[in-house]
């Protein structure tokens, strides 16, 4: 069986959509408006063979690298098609490489193939996963810090309100991501850059591409924004969050009032990776995490 794959494209939400209530992998790749979203800057595609998706990644030297199978209702299938895989990197000549491998997926890879295969993990692709009700309480003394960046955003800005993401206030979250990344030089860094395109236009398709949103506004406008989707039927991922840096409290408030008016039937949220910057990387520790979920790429042992 030939692997028939394609680019994924808003016009394909319906049929991908169907991922959060298959997959029990917690990886924020497997959101939904991720894959659409980041498909041309990371040359990502699918397929979908007897209910199960297959992702892969053309690299920038021509290199391919596939994903696990996910969706698939018992471990034999997915056996079946790792194994189409295999045959797939032997048809175009290449040996098999596969990416953003969690722990779970690499314990059944290599259970089907004893010691065929080994694990490069990769700290920068870390997705920082944390308990929901952690988020919205902030109780106990290691997060007494975000209560208080709180306290003071809530006595600074008395007039302050929360709303969910709709079609009435989502212009006002693409002027304050616009006005954002003009704040942030992201005309000096590509993938800063890259990302404010995709915010506008996650924002502008937010309801085809099943995500959900909230905003932070006081009298000045909207301050702060998020935006995510599904990537399990107990995990979200917070696909985009901005707020003003000059605003104390701002990042602590639209994170925990998301989490506590649209996330009430999850018991993950995935905050993604932090890309090996340091600064981001402090401040996804400082909410410690439930998992650090390592990822990594598995090839052939030699």
């Amino acid at each position: 069986m030939n692997l028939d794959f394609k680019k994924p494209l808003i016009e394909h939400s319906n049929e991908l959509k169907q991922i959060p209530q298959k997959n029990s992998f917690k990886g924020c790749e497997f959101s939904v408006s991720n894959m659409i979203l980041w498909a041309d800057y990371y040359q990502m595609e699918y397929a979908y063979i007897d209910g199960i998706y297959l992702f892969k990644q053309t690299m920038e030297n021509g290199s391919i690298r596939l994903s696990y199978p996910i969706g698939g209702e018992t471990e034999e299938m997915e056996h079946h098609l790792f194994e189409l895989e295999l045959e797939y990197f032997t048809e175009i000549g290449q040996e098999p490489c596969f990416g953003l491998i969690d722990s779970l997926m690499f314990e059944r890879i290599n259970r089907w193939y004893p010691e065929r295969f080994s694990i490069q993990y990769e700290r920068n692709w870390a997705d920082y996963i944390y308990s929901r009700e952690k988020l919205a309480v902030l109780a106990g003394k290691k997060l007494h810090g975000k209560r208080n960046h709180i306290k003071r955003f809530m006595e600074r800005y008395p007039e302050w309100c929360y709303e969910p993401l709709s079609k009435d206030n989502m212009d006002d979250c693409v002027t304050m991501a616009e006005n954002w990344c003009r704040i942030n030089c992201c005309k000096e860094d590509d993938e800063k850059e890259e990302e404010s395109h995709l915010v506008v236009r996650a924002l502008h398709n937010f309801e085809q591409l099943n995500m959900k949103g909230g905003l932070l506004r006081t009298r000045d406008g909207v301050i702060a924004f998020t935006l995510g989707s599904p990537i399990t039927s107990d995990t979200f991922d917070v696909s985009f969050e901005k707020a003003y840096g000059e605003i104390q409290g701002a990042y602590a408030m639209i994170n925990q009032q998301f989490v506590i008016h649209e996330l009430q039937n999850y018991k993950y949220v995935n905050r993604e990776e932090d890309i090996g910057i340091e600064g981001l990387r402090k401040a996804k520790l400082s909410y410690y995490p439930e998992i650090l979920l390592e990822k990594g790429l598995v090839t052939e042992r030699i």
